[in-house]
């Protein structure tokens, strides 16, 4: 069973990601040391594993004098870079001693480098013709689950990926049905193709992060086993999923495999 990527962020570790346009920032800041570099490294893997086209990582906050970050910026981007689809890695506002280790180990052409983020954005083109997405807006209402089954069958049929139409129906029912359920927030739903993955991202308006239950009997309420249960459903249907903040809540994503053999 693979383990969920979800990201609760943090002071010091922070993102938002946007799904629609498939980019996600990341906020580091505060002092460069081992536990602020253990959780960049795994917020960083997190936002890969999500199949964003771009990752802006900015450090203006970041209190490195020494450089050291320069390590893990570095292997962070050439991880990102060999991922499938592979992802762009931007460092935005880069401290001067960082940006000196960097350079002084050559040019790393996995590596992006900005004066801050609204550089970055306004220099980035945008996702190209193999992202190929269906949006989808639905009510708080007890048939957002039943729409989310019916545009996803038909945007898998457009997509190319109709051979994942019932592991992905699976998959937006649930994840549709936990946000009406547990937020009360109307949810907006996102199906397209990153590389070779079809991509399932439910956004909604609470910042309450799903968790995998320990479904030992008189545990839980049932309301609660409900949301266990589907959970671990698009844990095994799903080559990979987690959860990451948005402007206005969280994320919740899922990523299938369109041909086997793809990377998980």
């Amino acid at each position: 069973m693979n383990s969920p990527f979800i990201v609760a962020g943090s002071p010091q570790v922070d993102c938002v990601n946007d799904p629609g346009g498939a980019v996600t920032q990341v906020v580091v800041q505060g002092r460069w040391d081992g536990l602020l570099r253990e959780e960049a490294s795994w917020v960083l893997r997190a936002c890969v594993a999500e199949a964003p086209f771009l990752v802006l990582v900015d450090l203006t906050q970041l209190q490195d004098p020494a450089g050291e970050s320069g390590s893990t910026w570095r292997t962070a981007a050439r991880y990102a870079a060999e991922a499938d689809p592979p992802v762009s890695v931007v460092l935005c506002a880069v401290p001067t001693a960082v940006r000196q280790r960097l350079s002084s180990r050559g040019g790393d052409q996995a590596i992006g480098l900005a004066d801050s983020v609204e550089t970055a954005r306004a220099a980035v083109r945008g996702p190209d013709g193999t992202f190929r997405r269906r949006h989808m807006a639905l009510l708080a209402q007890p048939a957002a689950s039943a729409l989310a089954r019916t545009m996803v069958g038909d945007a898998c049929l457009a997509l190319g990926a109709a051979h994942l139409t019932y592991p992905a129906r699976l998959i937006v029912s649930e994840l549709v049905a936990n946000a009406v359920s547990h937020t009360g927030t109307d949810p907006e739903m996102w199906v397209s193709v990153r590389g070779d993955m079809l991509h399932l991202a439910v956004q909604d308006g609470s910042r309450e992060l799903p968790r995998l239950l320990d479904l030992s009997p008189g545990r839980w309420r049932p309301s609660e086993l409900q949301q266990g249960w589907g959970l671990r459903a698009v844990t095994a249907a799903a080559t990979a999923w987690g959860a990451l903040p948005c402007r206005r809540g969280k994320v919740v994503w899922a990523a299938l495999a369109i041909r086997a053999g793809a990377p998980t």
